[in-house]
């Protein structure tokens, strides 16, 4: 028998272990492969403007799903060749050299790769055309566009079959280096190596808790309107100090917990307790190390797949955010005017629900405890705090039209239209330019000092909001004025710029693409904002592609922490596999231990999937935060309790599957 046909009978005789093993890293070679092909279609690059942008997108999500699959088979492969070592030790009794053993498990695992690899290709393949048609999907929105055709090429199946082949091949010389560098009786005796728990500090413990509430304030504390750029640090010092606070939390919880479940005698002493809390405690190390990976794992699952769910079923919501009006303009002449309104009625195909004209004067205003930071159709606007800025002022019966020629609607966060049927003389209603409400949050009731045609006039702020009435484009601080005070205070208009909008809210805007174009040819550039289809189009292919890596990032990391579980509690059912002989041969009947047995590995699903819930909780909160404009009506916690409910039935599978090959291993029948 060559070493070849050894390599594949030991694939066949552990093919339950190496299942699951060869499931996962298929997976991850398809999604690798999906990802290739999509950037090397060659239609692709017709697709969405700036697509370079996306391919650079799509580039970077590949080499985290190859850094993480290498992550990932190595640490697999690890704990096959711990499994294996008393069998590796008996070849070497038998007369193999350790050059020999080497080149078998050499063979074994380049086998294993190089039919992962061409199954996740073949895989991909198929699938290919359905993951491209979904990308579509996500980055049309629901508005009518071509369909990307569908090429196979050469280049995606060279570089995913390249690229894993070179990462199973570095795993079996790794695999090689093992046995090169075991000494025999090292090999005999590592399936009795036990571990000595560590001893419970209070310190660890209560270093661990202050650096992931330490993490958690940092990130509640982030403010959007900083930039990203100014977030890196505390981005990864919240990183850092999360991860620490995890793994000392696992390593020093466990403890506490097992030794508290030891001492109390009623709960410990019950045969199913016993068995599992012993089987826990003799490699407390181990599992503590394997719970902070699984938690950190899940943990950005959930709030990887939360957040771009959540986030893409906003973009819709929050297109009012954007693109109040179908078709709006600035400054056009009447005669301009009145073409477009003949053309949008020759359409027989779109209907015109309003026609909003109205007039936007600005002047110079001061506000305590108020400053501007924006960036919009205007420019970068930035003042300090208390200094004078600039300030649109629209009448109230020009406000009440916008609002409902819009259908805009209140905003439980403060940033939709403040409904009120009346507006007495010298009050007024403030329209907070900015986007975040850091500056706002506190001006309610104050006096507001706005230059008026008679100097410097006070104005009672009655309501607050972060409505951007013309869109978010055209963000600016606005105070709505009585009409009363309008006609007096700024008759001479003449002193101001006064700007002349002319909006026109359709009943299908996704539908008129070929009106727009006809009304682009009437309108010039300068006087014309983007249309709600181009709009849409801006933001639906820009987030739909990021949409789409982190669903099936997301996939990847929860099937891979499900598999991290169930090859460990394996590799520790053949560990174990002598003492539950003994306790068979004591009468411990076959129930007991499927109680022990799935009580213990309960523990290893359950303990870090609650730290995981709430690390994800926390983040998320963060998240909605940073994108509060869209996010602030989004139900996210809703969107994180479809993903946990997927997440753990998913993880009820792996967890059955485990309880399953544990007790295949522990308990085989005579």
């Amino acid at each position: 028998m060559n070493f070849y046909s050894m390599a594949v009978n030991n694939i066949k005789r552990k093919s339950e272990t190496y299942f699951t093993y060869f499931l996962s890293t298929t997976f991850a070679v398809a999604i690798f492969y999906i990802f290739c092909t999509i950037y090397y279609n060659p239609e692709f690059a017709d697709f969405h403007t700036g697509i370079s942008k996306i391919g650079i997108v799509f580039q970077f999500s590949a080499v985290i799903v190859l850094g993480f699959s290498s992550i990932f088979v190595f640490y697999a492969n690890s704990l096959f060749i711990r499994s294996r070592k008393k069998e590796i030790a008996i070849f070497s009794l038998l007369g193999m050299r350790k050059r020999e053993i080497g080149l078998l498990l050499f063979t074994e695992t380049l086998i294993v790769g190089v039919c992962s690899a061409a199954c996740g290709i073949l895989l991909g393949s198929l699938f290919s055309r359905f993951f491209s048609m979904i990308l579509v999907k996500l980055m049309l929105g629901g508005a009518p566009g071509n369909h990307m055709s569908f090429r196979l090429t050469w280049q995606p199946v060279v570089i995913s079959f390249g690229v894993f082949l070179l990462l199973f091949v570095l795993n079996a010389f790794y695999s090689m280096r093992i046995i090169y560098k075991s000494k025999l009786i090292d090999l005999l005796s590592a399936a009795k190596e036990g571990e000595k728990a560590p001893e419970f500090s209070w310190i660890s413990s209560g270093l661990s808790f202050a650096m992931i509430l330490s993490a958690y304030v940092i990130l509640l504390n982030f403010n959007g309107n900083e930039g990203a750029i100014r977030l890196i640090k505390p981005v990864i010092l919240a990183g850092v100090l999360l991860v620490a606070g995890t793994y000392l939390l696992f390593q020093n919880v466990i403890i506490l917990i097992f030794s508290k479940c030891k001492n109390n005698n009623t709960f410990y002493l019950k045969t199913g307790n016993f068995i599992s809390i012993s089987q826990l405690i003799y490699r407390i190390k181990a599992n503590a190390n394997m719970f902070c990976v699984i938690a950190l794992m899940s943990a950005f699952t959930i709030t990887l797949m939360s957040g771009v769910i959540s986030f893409y079923i906003s973009l819709n919501s929050s297109m009012t955010i954007y693109a109040p009006y179908s078709y709006l303009c600035r400054n056009i002449d009447a005669s301009v005017k009145k073409q477009v309104l003949h053309a949008v009625q020759q359409d027989k195909s779109v209907q015109l629900y309003a026609v909003t004209d109205i007039d936007v004067l600005t002047t110079k205003a001061s506000l305590e405890g108020y400053k501007v930071d924006t960036n919009s159709e205007y420019g970068k606007i930035t003042t300090s705090v208390g200094e004078k800025f600039d300030l649109d002022i629209i009448r109230f019966s020009d406000y009440q039209k916008v609002i409902r020629d819009t259908k805009a609607k209140e905003s439980n966060g403060n940033k939709g239209a403040i409904y009120v049927s009346t507006l007495k003389k010298g009050d007024c209603l403030f329209l907070d330019g900015n986007y975040g409400h850091d500056y706002s949050d506190r001006i309610d009731g104050k006096n507001i000092h706005v230059v008026t045609d008679s100097g410097e006039k006070d104005f009672h702020i009655t309501g607050v909001s972060l409505f951007k009435y013309m869109g978010a484009a055209h963000a600016r601080t606005t105070l709505v004025i009585p009409d009363e005070d309008a006609r007096t205070d700024f008759a001479d208009q003449g002193r101001y710029q006064v700007n002349h909008c002319f909006g026109l809210k359709l009943g299908n805007p996704l539908e008129a693409g070929a009106l727009y174009d006809k009304l682009n040819t009437i309108v010039s550039a300068g006087n014309r904002d983007m249309s709600y289809l181009e709009y849409h189009q801006l933001l639906f292919n820009m987030y739909g592609a990021y949409i789409f890596i982190g669903i099936f990032l997301g996939i990847l990391f929860l099937l891979a922490a499900g598999s991290i579980i169930f090859y460990k509690q394996l590799m520790e059912a053949r560990d174990d596999e002598g003492r539950y002989e003994i306790l068979r041969k004591i009468g411990m009947s076959k129930k007991e231990v499927e109680a022990s047995v799935h009580r213990q590995i309960a523990a290893a699903f359950l303990l870090p999937s609650a730290v995981a819930l709430i690390h994800s909780v926390v983040i998320l909160i963060t998240y909605q935060h940073m994108v509060y404009t869209i996010a602030v009506d989004s139900p996210i916690l809703w969107y994180v309790f479809a993903v946990v409910m997927i997440y753990f039935l998913i993880y009820a599978m792996f967890y059955l599957l485990s309880v399953r090959g544990y007790l295949s291993v522990v308990w085989k029948e005579n």
